[in-house]
């Protein structure tokens, strides 16, 4: 149940829809964003606030690999940590619930019950696009469901690419590289490319 990685990493843009608890097992985890910055040790944990977007530096320590787990937490207390972002966030639950929907503009006005025009200019005002949102929320449930993993279990890419709703193991290699700047090889196995 946790991510392993035997190299140092530096996942970046990561954001999840509800608070993230960090938990480190073996390693070194730092989480920073523009204004802080946590480091944590083997067995420290920290909850990243609903929605804020933050970046992972990962680092194995001597001769053995960082191991650390991600579990989401409920957030009912904290509407205001979106920063303004009440469609957006909104909307990040509901992809993250239901990766492999179809996210289009009007199935967005449907839910909303709104045109499809008025849908995409609500993201717009909150500094959010939709087919961003919708490869972003699909990555994070992608780590999510990879650190959920029982011991021993691995994962492959075609699995967790399919059930995070991409559309091939390219198009989920392509999302990590270009949202986290990762190979999603560094941290699964299986059938498909290493990224």
């Amino acid at each position: 149940m946790a991510l392993v990685s035997h190299h140092p990493q530096h996942l970046l843009g990561l954001r999840f829809p509800l608070r993230l608890r960090v938990t480190v097992r073996q390693g070194f985890v730092t989480l920073h964003n523009e204004i802080a910055t946590r480091k944590l040790g083997s067995g420290d944990s920290f909850v990243v606030p609903a929605f804020l977007r933050f970046a992972c530096d990962v680092m194995p320590g001597r001769g053995k690999p960082a191991v650390f787990s991600l579990a989401l937490e409920q957030d009912e207390a904290e509407p205001g940590h979106a920063g303004g972002k009440r469609w957006s966030r909104a909307l990040a639950r509901h992809i993250f619930q239901s990766p492999q929907g179809q996210w289009t503009a009007a199935r967005l006005a449907a839910l909303w019950q709104v045109t499809p025009h008025k849908a995409r200019s609500r993201l717009f005002a909150e500094g959010e696009a939709l087919l961003s949102l919708v490869r972003e929320q699909r990555l994070a449930h992608a780590l999510h469901t990879a650190a959920q993993a029982a011991t021993g279990e691995e994962r492959g890419l075609a699995e967790v690419a399919a059930g995070s709703g991409f559309a091939s193991v390219p198009a989920f290699c392509d999302a990590c590289t270009d949202v986290a700047g990762v190979r999603p090889g560094l941290f699964l196995s299986g059938p498909g490319p290493a990224g």
